[in-house]
């Protein structure tokens, strides 16, 4: 069995609707159906779930959200209407008006995007809808508890054919709906690819697997053929929009590989997510970087006898709501990187971070981006980092600083702020070449 999962530019109009109900059927191992809320349908459009959150926004601030809600209805009419099914969406558009009439919660609101397209589109596939409140348990927090496993393995027992069971939300230990992080229609998928123990979780989006870096920086990057669980959560942490990180737990303990392909360009093979892969051809993945950073310089003598200090200093950053991400340690300096998103006054920090701390002397530097070289075969390739590095000297770019992430695989250098695009560009021809 496949697990296949749409996310919202793939059921944004009632075209992309019918590529994806013709992408189900034509294969039918596809036999579990995960569907986001419709998205944009243009760049000036608003996707369902905000249009959600807006009304329930609007109605708990005291404002008339009907004017909002309206634009929700009229979409979802004519989308039963366009695909020529016998869902009573109007009936269903008003419970959910009245909920909000009566002060019901946001989780709830902001899910039904997912509830009323899996319920349209269930009729279209002909399959059965399954919602996901029944067979989805979340924790208090917002996790998945692991008995939604065998809920759903249990449910499915008793359907014939496809189903079909909407993304992003589930219940919570209260019996009230309970909705996942935005993107959390992967986590669903996730979550019912294990519960069905199947074979390959298909992820449905507008692009063709996952790309070797931003592409609206790295025009020229290539979806990468085969990546690890552990490659995405390195890019991840490196500022990449790979793929919902809570989304790889339930199917990585389970083995099952995720594969990224497009409604769009369904014959192309996308990128598989997988446990291991041989390196040799692909010893890199991907690039990415976050931005903007300040290095906080700080000094102590013998710093290896004072293992509390980095705590410290993070907790002085944190007083003055600023957030270190990344640090190394030299014998007797130790650096790290303040996100500096919102701008500050480093002679100030500076000050109270000497005045908090046990810090001999610290000082501000320069304003750098983070990049990220990741790959499982990057400890294996000897000189390969190198000749990435000398790359960018090559082309009049100065890396600040380097060091490794959480594990080998990563390589994390820091250049100057002007030169992170340019940067980005130069690894990815590197990659290629």
């Amino acid at each position: 069995m496949k697990v296949v999962k749409f996310g919202g530019t793939s059921l944004a109009t009632a075209v992309q609707i019918r590529k994806a109900v013709e992408i189900i059927q034509g294969d039918d191992q596809r036999q579990a159906v995960v569907l986001s809320a419709p998205g944009k349908r243009n760049s000036q459009d608003i996707k369902i779930t905000d249009l959600l959150i807006n009304s329930y926004k609007e109605k708990t601030t005291g404002q008339d959200y009907k004017t909002t809600f309206s634009k929700i209805r009229s979409r979802f009419v004519e989308l039963v209407d366009l695909l020529k099914v016998s869902v009573d969406i109007e009936a269903e558009l008003n419970i959910i008006e009245q909920k909000i009439d009566a002060g019901t919660t946001l989780d709830y609101v902001e899910s039904r995007g997912e509830y009323l397209n899996s319920l349209i589109i269930s009729q279209v596939l002909g399959a059965e809808f399954i919602d996901a409140a029944d067979v989805v348990r979340l924790t208090e927090d917002g996790r998945v508890d692991p008995q939604s496993y065998n809920l759903i393995s249990d449910r499915i027992k008793q359907v014939k054919g496809r189903f079909v069971v909407p993304g992003f939300f589930g219940t919570g230990p209260d019996g009230e709906v309970k909705s996942f992080s935005r993107g959390g229609s992967d986590i669903t998928g996730a979550i019912v690819a294990r519960g069905v123990n199947a074979d390959v979780y298909e992820n449905w989006t507008d692009v063709s697997g996952i790309l070797q870096a931003d592409p609206r920086i790295v025009a020229e990057a290539q979806a990468v053929p085969e990546i690890t669980y552990a490659e995405v959560r390195e890019l991840a942490s490196c500022g990449a929009s790979v793929f919902h990180e809570e989304a790889i737990s339930p199917v990585r303990d389970a083995g099952i590989p995720i594969n990224i392909k497009n409604t769009n360009a369904p014959s192309d093979s996308g990128t598989m997510i997988v446990s291991t892969r041989a390196t040799d051809q692909q010893p890199v993945v991907g690039v990415s970087g976050k931005k903007p950073y300040r290095i906080l310089n700080a000094e102590k003598f013998m710093l290896n006898r004072y293992p509390e200090l980095p705590g410290q200093i993070k907790a002085a950053l944190k007083q003055k709501n600023l957030f270190a991400e990344f640090d190394m340690k030299g014998f007797d300096t130790l650096a790290m990187l303040v996100d500096s998103s919102d701008d500050f006054d480093t002679a100030e920090i500076g000050t109270f971070i000497a005045a908090n701390t046990d810090v001999d002397d610290c000082s501000f530097g320069l304003s750098v981006a983070l990049v990220g070289i990741v790959g499982a075969g990057l400890p294996g390739q000897t000189g390969l980092l190198g000749r990435m590095l000398n790359a960018l000297d090559e082309n009049g770019i100065e890396v600040r600083s380097i060091s490794y992430g959480g594990s080998k695989m990563t390589a994390l250098i820091t250049v100057n702020l002007e030169n992170y695009e340019q940067t980005l560009k130069v690894l990815v021809a590197q990659m290629q070449s």
